[in-house]
């Protein structure tokens, strides 16, 4: 209802090379972690989340992904600059304010040299679709999730990562509040 999920897949395919290795942060019950196994079929996948049974629905091969409790920050102490793809989907808007930064620092840790970050949110403005998510997200999780701006979104992702690290960005369907900003390593 929300975000077209295929529709995702499809266009973070088409803005990146099939990478060895995938890293999505906030994984959650490891549906669109599904997805990403069909989508790149060669690829080894990772999903970590802070939930207490991370990729629990996911029916994938497992021979190809693993789940595992744990935050950005965690597991970039042990896995270093290792992804070549990283997606963060739907998840910044639940990051409290004041840790994004860290968040999204430990994130781009997690990135291999050259690699890529793929950050979807739902962008706050004022159209009634937004409205609708943000009350059913409110009202699902039960937490006081805090949506930004397209402009909040890219400024804080230029502070993480330079100013010239967003390299592209493209909406998903059906609803215009889903933005994806197409992040580069730069260092």
């Amino acid at each position: 209802m929300f975000v077209d999920l295929d529709a995702l897949i499809a266009s973070i395919r088409a803005n990146v090379d099939a990478p060895a290795e995938l890293l999505e942060i906030g994984c959650g019950d490891g549906l669109v972690t599904e997805r990403l196994a069909v989508g790149f079929p060669n690829t080894a996948l990772t999903g970590i989340d802070i939930c207490a049974e991370p990729g629990r629905l996911y029916r994938g091969d497992r021979s190809r992904a693993r789940f595992l409790r744990s935050s950005p920050q965690d597991l970039s102490v042990t896995d270093g600059e290792r992804y070549q793809l990283v997606i963060i989907s739907d998840v910044l808007h639940h990051v409290p304010r004041p840790d994004r930064a860290l968040f999204l620092s430990s994130a781009a840790r997690l990135m291999a040299t050259g690699g890529t970050l793929m950050l979807k949110d739902w962008a706050r403005e004022l159209t009634p679709a937004y409205m609708l998510g943000y009350l059913s997200d409110r009202l699902i999780t039960g937490e006081r999730v805090s949506f930004l701006s397209e402009s909040q979104l890219r400024s804080l992702v230029q502070h993480n990562f330079g100013s010239g690290a967003i390299r592209t960005e493209f909406r998903v369907k059906p609803w215009h509040c889903n933005l994806v900003l197409v992040i580069s390593r730069l260092t």
